[in-house]
């Protein structure tokens, strides 16, 4: 997974939002620091962070843990340490980690690493491994194996690691991805990312209980070993470093590193064959000219030339608080520390690309970035991460989305009950008249439903947020209060 080419927080409380979107600024904070090569992190729907730490760099691993941060970005302890069973040399470590989608009922944590019984020296039994965890009271428990391969022909120690997601409106599998390994081990003949016969340099689907889905692409016998790789999704990647899904389509999007001209940015399709080794980007291997002409081969939507950059972190952004990347594909850099906008078009599919700016460059001091994710308010966060002992958690929001949490201000938003089971009353100040509509948005920012429209007079209001005559399911949203040129929000939690 971390392929380098050099060697928050959910702040579930006020908002205001003015300032119209031509002018729009963004300000960068970092939110928690002092990490130790992190790599990458998911937000509870509570706003605590889990988050990998990879162990280090070089053998003896250590600091192999899974931390835990509250929503106000304060640290809270050791969700579980791996550090004696964690290989961390070179690309390898603890390092993918994903919440499961019913995690406030189930409270499953799943992690990706690679795990070695000798963590000193690196002698003894390698493997990739994916353990889910049972979370209780910020402790991880009941570890269990879900995914569990031997990689221990593994040379090099690069490509032999990758990320863990859920698609956002499937519960039920879990989508991962493996490094190529072949060219790793000093012999591009073997070529794994083009056979159907290995995990290798692919993107990969299994049950979450880590059985195998009988409608996979090329599942056949169940034994994922022999004849075709009943895991594979699809195939010919270099490296895919990290993957998203778009909350509208479900289509994924994934991030992959280049070897020598081109790093890739594609949408990855059941089944399908995605070029590596015989292409990298969209020309034919070991070229920087001649076009990819191998028969099946889908091309990357985007792809970015010499000096690679070493893109990482990859993010569908949806929100409208900033509509200015809504719909887009935020994608992050190791090199250097940047953040590109790519505008996708074709919609709904948006499968074609349109056009590629640097939005952002988050990181101020060397280092660069591994994980981007949109928080339940809209911000961007961003991990400074991989081989650097300061790692940070930044967020990136409009300049004028002020965030305080609860007090007696005037102007902020009262909720109570809450958690709500059915009917809750809501109340706000108005400094002046006007055109007022309240919503109820989900964590991925889109409307599920509105609680009032109209005009309302200046002064204290009150409203009744009745769950169930708004068929409201049990899960946490976010009640916006819009007056035309402010916006503020509050959460809400419904329980069952």
């Amino acid at each position: 997974m971390l392929t380098m080419k050099k060697t928050l927080q959910t702040l579930l409380f006020l908002l205001g939002l003015s300032a119209p979107l031509a002018a729009q600024v963004y300000t960068t904070t970092p939110l928690i620091t002092g990490l130790s090569n992190p790599v990458a992190f998911d937000i509870a729907p509570d706003g605590r962070f889990f988050l990998t730490q990879k162990g280090g760099v070089s053998l003896p691993t250590t600091n192999a843990q899974i931390k835990v941060y509250s929503a106000a970005a304060v640290y809270i302890g050791v969700f579980y340490d791996l550090t004696d069973s964690v290989n961390c040399d070179f690309e390898r470590g603890l390092l993918g980690i994903t919440l499961d989608p019913n995690f406030a009922t189930n409270h499953w944590v799943y992690v990706y690493y690679n795990y070695n019984d000798d963590s000193q020296n690196g002698n003894g039994d390698e493997r990739i491994r994916i353990t889910r965890f049972t979370e209780v009271n910020n402790v991880g428990t009941q570890p269990t194996n879900i995914f569990d391969l031997d990689v221990s022909n593994s040379i090099a120690g690069n490509h032999v690691g990758g990320n863990l997601h859920f698609m956002n409106n499937d519960t039920s599998h879990i989508f991962f991805t493996i490094g190529d390994l072949a060219y790793q081990q000093g012999n591009p003949s073997l070529n794994y990312a083009n056979k159907l016969t290995n995990p290798y340099g692919k993107h990969l689907r299994i049950n979450k209980d880590g059985s195998i889905p009988t409608d996979n692409p090329f599942y056949d016998d169940g034994n994922p070993l022999a004849t075709n790789c009943d895991w594979i999704w699809s195939y010919g990647h270099r490296n895919p470093f990290d993957f998203c899904f778009s909350p509208v389509t479900d289509s994924l999007y994934s991030s992959e590193n280049g070897w020598n001209f081109w790093d890739e940015m594609n949408q990855v399709t059941r089944g399908k064959f995605y070029g590596w080794a015989d292409c990298e980007g969209n020309f034919l291997n070991s070229s920087s000219s001649n076009p990819c002409n191998v028969p099946n081969a889908v091309l990357p939507i985007e792809d970015w030339g010499s000096p690679l950059p070493a893109v990482t972190g990859i993010l569908y952004y949806s929100s409208q608080v900033m509509p200015e990347f809504d719909n887009h594909i935020l994608i992050a850099d190791n090199d250097y520390g940047r953040i590109y906008n790519i505008t996708l078009g074709n919609p709904p599919a948006y499968d074609q690309f349109v056009s590629r700016v640097q939005w952002m460059d988050v990181v101020s001091e060397s280092g660069g970035l591994t994980t981007i994710k949109q928080g339940a308010d809209g911000c961007v966060y961003a991990m400074k991460g991989g081989y650097t002992s300061n790692g940070k958690i930044y967020s990136i929001c409009p300049q004028n989305l002020a965030i305080n949490t609860p007090s007696t201000d005037a102007t902020a938003l009262h909720l109570a009950p809450n958690p709500v089971e059915n009917q809750s009353a809501l109340s706000y100040q108005l400094t002046e008249s006007g055109t007022v509509t309240v919503r109820v948005v989900d964590l991925s920012g889109r409307e599920v439903a509105v609680v009032f429209t109209g005009t309302q007079m200046a002064g204290k209001q009150q409203l009744t947020i009745d769950a169930k005559a708004l068929n409201l399911a049990a899960g946490t949203y976010f009640i916006t209060v819009n007056t035309g040129d402010s916006q503020r929000a509050t959460k809400l939690v419904i329980t069952n």
